[in-house]
């Protein structure tokens, strides 16, 4: 049952952050409408294929499909499914699925799903999922190059790395790790060597990290927590939530969540606007954890859906549009 609430403005804290045409920009973000979803548990990436919306769950073992009206109209197994209590599996168990992303090919249409990386072997996993065919078909632990990451990105040895979204530009795939406790970081991948790393023995692909200083709140820094790519391929949209925790495992209290655009043009600076989502000036205390473009006339005017994280077992989704000026 999905239980639909208005809110009739929204928004505006802006942060700019140095150099390049990006300090021109702002973000303003209106008309959202977030609804409830009460049997789909903690929301984290989303998909967008044909109306049909694919959203996957960090403590949830299937991937859900839902019409354009958002009601649950499928589920497909993804991962084991032995120990659930109320419809969730136990934080110690979960593969933990935090992020989600379509591409299509000559070969058909495919989602990507990745677990976070936050625990060895339970949470280490990519899957491809063929949309079209709703055939399973491809799975590979990623620990060797979330390991790897690590290393390249001088994470303290206590800290696991943390991947919350995925985005495939035309070129590269960029894989963002949440800084609860170390920085926030985009680390950008050749994305046919990528596809073939997950899909076959080949070795580990090179990669490229970069180091992202995102907005603070209220003493609490946010973290990367979803991602799309632009309509002309130029930049990510990401959202970055804000919960007051000091580890990658264990929740905290939700403070809000920004929206924000990066260019691929000063990805290495670490650039990008972001804007606070707000209800009559009040932060939307809400975990905004993927995103997704549903329509757009231009590259800088375009509807967005997000998914919002309760951690109470259900979930929510803030339909938003956002124009770029």
């Amino acid at each position: 049952m999905i239980a639909k609430a208005f809110y009739p403005a929204v928004f505006l804290v802006l942060l700019l952050i140095s150099c390049n045409n990006i300090r021109e920009k702002k973000i303003t973000l209106s008309e959202p409408e977030i609804l409830h979803l009460e049997n789909l548990s903690s929301a984290s990436g989303i998909g967008v294929h044909n109306s049909v919306y694919y959203i996957v769950g960090d403590d949830t073992p299937w991937l859900y499909s839902l019409n354009s009206n958002f009601d649950v109209s499928g589920k497909t197994q993804i991962s084991g499914i032995d120990s659930l209590y109320n419809g969730r599996t136990p934080k110690d168990q979960k593969a933990d699925f935090e992020c989600a992303d379509i591409i299509s090919d000559n070969e058909g249409v495919y989602l990507f799903i990745l677990s976070s990386g936050s625990m060895k072997i339970s949470r280490d996993t990519a899957h491809i999922v063929g949309i079209e065919s709703n055939n399973y078909l491809h799975s590979k632990s990623l620990r060797p190059l979330y390991e790897k990451i690590k290393l390249k990105a001088v994470l303290p040895t206590k800290n696991e790395i943390n991947i919350e979204g995925i985005a495939f530009s035309k070129e590269h795939v960029y894989l963002l790790h949440r800084g609860n406790v170390s920085e926030n970081i985009i680390i950008k991948i050749n994305r046919s060597k990528f596809i073939k790393y997950i899909k076959s023995d080949s070795p580990i692909p090179q990669f490229e990290i970069y180091a992202f200083d995102l907005p603070i709140y209220q003493e609490v820094a946010s973290g990367f927590s979803g991602a799309c790519v632009l309509p002309d391929n130029t930049g990510l949209i990401f959202t970055a939530s804000m919960e007051d925790t000091k580890d990658e495992i264990n929740d905290g209290k939700v403070l809000g969540s920004f929206i924000g655009i990066i260019p691929f043009s000063g990805i290495e600076d670490g650039n990008y606007i972001a804007t606070l989502v707000t209800d009559n000036g009040l932060p939307v205390e809400k975990k905004l954890e993927g995103v997704c473009i549903i329509s757009n006339t231009d590259n800088n005017n375009m509807v967005l859906v997000t998914v919002c994280d309760n951690d109470d077992g259900t979930s929510d989704i803030i339909k938003i549009k956002m124009e770029i000026n």
